[in-house]
């Protein structure tokens, strides 16, 4: 891009969900900022969801989740080098909060945070070089703005009507079109919370079993990793590999399915194509509302003290979707307890 124009910068390198709480705020900013070229940054882990995105005049560009020292000066010199006239902080990351102090002609936009022990991100001698800024206090001790409506205030125009920029319309890959069933549950399996809960695959199979008297199918994903480790999931059930495009245990006739390495667009379409999302909060739950999917969230509680009750209770004002057809509950380490409380809104 040429150096002479103007441009809009939104800092947005976080987690997926993060990037789906974020889709109204950066449509509001596409929508004011159309004569201008626009540029994302995106973190290694929400890259690839940049599809949700669609608009001609945006230029994305991937920098890590956390910033190295070199990421930090080649953005300091790019800002000096191009004609920036706005930069929203969507993520906010410290860093992000001094390019104020050096950069007085540009507008900065920000999303600041509020802690507990008076906590502030940024500062408030930082916060006054800002030329707009909510914040989002997780100090509070009261039912509080979701983050989504916190960055929608942040960058709509008053009487501006937002348009709806999320490319609902995704080309389905041949080799999902081939493996999806008709009428499943979606669940996605994280291994670092089972783990806490001291689920086993039979607590799993328990409630697979479960899923399959309300529905055809079970499709699950799990976290990506590399586990050189002897892996059970896949030699019970039927493995569909979408980063090797083959099947494992092909002959094992299971209503069962492991989607497994699968990202992007063919996580999304697997997502968007369930009949019910069930999964731990997090990534799945938050694409799941973009198409306002029945889903049962599976909030994680691990309560010792009240500061981890008030953190949890933060959290869930925070990041908690609202939409018919959301419901949430508390899993249970006994899987025929969460099994119970499943049964209430299968």
């Amino acid at each position: 891009m040429n150096s002479n124009v103007e441009k809009v910068i939104v800092f947005k390198n976080d987690a997926v969900g993060d990037l789906v709480q974020s889709l109204n705020a950066i449509n509001n900013i596409i929508d004011l900022h159309k004569n201008k070229n626009i540029e994302i940054y995106l973190s290694e882990r929400s890259e690839k969801f940049r599809f949700l995105i669609n608009n001609r005049n945006i230029n994305y560009k991937k920098i890590n989740y956390d910033l190295s020292l070199i990421e930090k000066i080649k953005l300091i010199f790019y800002l000096i080098q191009n004609k920036i006239t706005e930069i929203y902080i969507l993520t906010p990351k410290n860093f992000y909060f001094f390019l104020p102090l050096l950069f007085r002609n540009i507008k900065f936009y920000a999303l600041c945070i509020n802690g507990p022990n008076n906590y502030k991100r940024p500062s408030s001698f930082l916060r006054k070089y800002l030329f707009k800024y909510v914040i989002n206090d997780r100090g509070a001790i009261y039912k509080r703005d979701h983050t989504t409506k916190l960055q929608e205030d942040l960058t709509k125009v008053k009487n501006n009507k937002s348009n709806n920029n999320i490319n609902f319309k995704l080309s389905i890959s041949d080799f999902l079109q081939k493996n999806l069933p008709n009428n499943f549950v979606y669940f996605h399996l994280k291994k670092n919370i089972t783990e806490r809960l001291n689920w086993d695959i039979n607590d799993l199979s328990k409630l697979f079993n479960f899923f399959l008297e309300h529905y055809d199918y079970v499709v699950f994903s799990r976290d990506i990793e590399n586990n050189n480790k002897k892996d059970i999931l896949k030699e019970k059930f039927k493995t569909i590999d979408f980063k090797n495009r083959k099947i494992i245990n092909k002959d094992l006739n299971s209503k069962i399915l492991l989607f497994d390495n699968i990202k992007g667009e063919d996580l999304y379409n697997t997502i968007s194509s369930s009949s019910k999302v069930i999964a731990f909060h997090g990534m799945m739950t938050n694409l799941a509302s973009i198409r306002k999917k029945e889903t049962i969230d599976m909030w994680f509680c691990d309560i010792k003290n009240y500061n981890d009750y008030r953190n949890y209770r933060n959290a869930f004002y925070e990041f908690k979707p609202k939409y018919n057809g959301y419901n949430f509950i508390i899993p249970s380490k006994k899987i025929t307890k969460t099994i119970k409380k499943l049964s209430n809104f299968i």
